[in-house]
């Protein structure tokens, strides 16, 4: 979900709206599910004193089996990864037919329209704890189908038109209540979302650069190294930047930067991770890349550096940047080891007279 108060880098792996909130909800919500199938099972040794002398007990048995069922549908919706992509309508549709077949226990053979009601306000509680991955849509048509329902059903028992304007007056105003907190729960949902993730942005990028800071390339570097050794890594520095500083002003210093950072986020990919390292340096590590892409990499960045013309006031300033390539192999133990490598070649290439690219 995308808001247009985020600002949008490709560098930030940060959850969607969706994942956000589903990491924070069905922990708890799976908690309570568990209980909603124990609550489906307890009354049955109480329906057996109760339905056992009528004759009865089987078929209010078979209605808390078939609530059971849907309230144990629902605990495995929330916990199994097969529903991830639509594991809130699994939900709402599961927990709906429990709803259904407990209202049918109740009102065939308990003719409690108070329990019903509890039934209902019971429902009405994950709807809420549900509210900031729930749409309008869903809950407008759970709620319709739920009240249009226990209409039908006690018009079909042959319930009083005093009864049923009852529930209904009571039942109506519920619903539209639940549906406003669905509203501005989510609404609050969007804007906490929208908060934490510009933070983390905050916190993740260089301001300057607008790529990864030092703290956050080397977590993100870091993680990649230890699940996939199939890496190389690249050390860039802008070279003579300090003649650029003392030339034409910091301010043209940071126009140097922001435009050598545009380029390495044109030449790079997707799923590489570039990060301004400090003042003029630039890590830039390169996923399921051998030495030989790496330098190919390496040399159009080079290249691009070289022949963009920055504009700053009335001058066209050109720069050029040296580079040190290393692939990651059995022999590196530590990242840190990698960088290091990486660092002693972009000072060879500086020794050897800049603008180059070495690799090893």
């Amino acid at each position: 979900m995308y808001h247009p108060l985020v600002p949008i880098n490709r560098l930030i792996r940060f959850e969607s709206y969706e994942e956000y909130y589903a990491q924070r909800i069905y922990k708890n919500f799976l908690l309570f599910s568990y209980i909603g199938v124990v609550l489906s099972l307890i009354y049955i040794p109480f329906d057996y004193q109760i339905h056992a002398p009528k004759g009865e007990f089987f078929y209010v048995l078979g209605g808390r089996l078939t609530t059971a069922f849907f309230a144990v549908m629902v605990v495995v919706a929330v916990a199994f990864s097969y529903f991830r992509n639509h594991r809130v309508e699994a939900i709402t549709i599961f927990g709906t037919m429990g709803f259904s077949a407990t209202v049918v226990t109740y009102l065939l053979y308990g003719n409690s329209y108070f329990f019903a009601a509890l039934a209902w306000m019971f429902y009405l509680v994950p709807t809420i704890m549900l509210a900031p991955l729930l749409s309008k849509r869903i809950y407008l048509i759970m709620e319709a189908y739920q009240i249009a329902f226990v209409a039908f059903m006690m018009s079909w028992i042959g319930s009083s038109a005093d009864d049923l304007f009852i529930y209904l007056f009571f039942a109506i105003p519920l619903a539209g209540y639940v549906f406003i907190l669905v509203i501005l729960n989510h609404r609050i949902s969007m804007e906490a979302y929208i908060n934490a993730y510009q933070n983390y942005v905050l916190m993740s990028l260089d301001s300057l650069s607008n790529l990864l800071n030092r703290r956050t390339w080397y977590e993100e570097s870091h993680r990649h190294w230890e699940h996939s050794k199939g890496i190389s890594f690249m050390m860039l520095d802008i070279d003579y930047f300090k003649r650029v500083n003392d030339t034409y002003g910091h301010e043209c210093g940071d126009r140097v930067i922001e435009t050598v950072a545009r380029i390495l986020l044109e030449q790079t990919r997707d799923y590489d991770i570039v990060g301004r390292l400090g003042g003029e340096e630039f890590g830039i590590v390169l996923p399921q890349t051998d030495l030989h892409e790496a330098q190919a990499i390496a040399e159009r960045i080079r290249h691009t550096i070289e022949t963009t013309p920055i504009n700053y006031e009335d001058h066209i300033i050109h720069v050029t940047a040296s580079i040190g390539v290393i692939e990651n192999s059995e022999h590196i133990d530590k990242f840190a080891t990698l960088v290091n490598q990486g660092d002693k070649h972009l000072y060879t290439a500086k020794e050897q007279g800049r603008n180059r690219v070495i690799s090893g």
